[in-house]
């Protein structure tokens, strides 16, 4: 069995007094598939989040490789915005 290249250990993340991630072990294999399953606001995309450095986690570590991980940094997303006066809204379609 090949060596994990990611570990997540005890992952957990709160937003006030809400638990989203709770305490989520897991080792990820080159080769394997993984699968994460749950049903609707299980803390599925918060725990990918966690893992890729989204987000920051209230406790818990990521591994990668061995090492303990920061996670990816996210770049800032570039901000736009448009507006256009309009007496009401209406819809277009192509």
């Amino acid at each position: 069995m090949t060596q994990p290249s990611l570990v997540t250990q005890d992952l957990t993340i709160r937003f006030g007094g809400h638990v989203a991630v709770n305490q989520v072990s897991c080792a990820f294999r080159p080769g394997e598939l993984t699968v994460i399953v749950g049903p609707n606001g299980a803390g599925k995309t918060t725990y990918f989040n966690l893992i890729s450095g989204q987000l920051p986690a209230t406790s818990g570590r990521v591994l990668k490789d061995g090492s303990t991980s920061p996670g990816c940094r996210p770049r800032p997303a570039p901000i736009t915005a448009s507006a256009a006066p309009s007496s009401s809204p209406t819809c277009s379609r192509r």
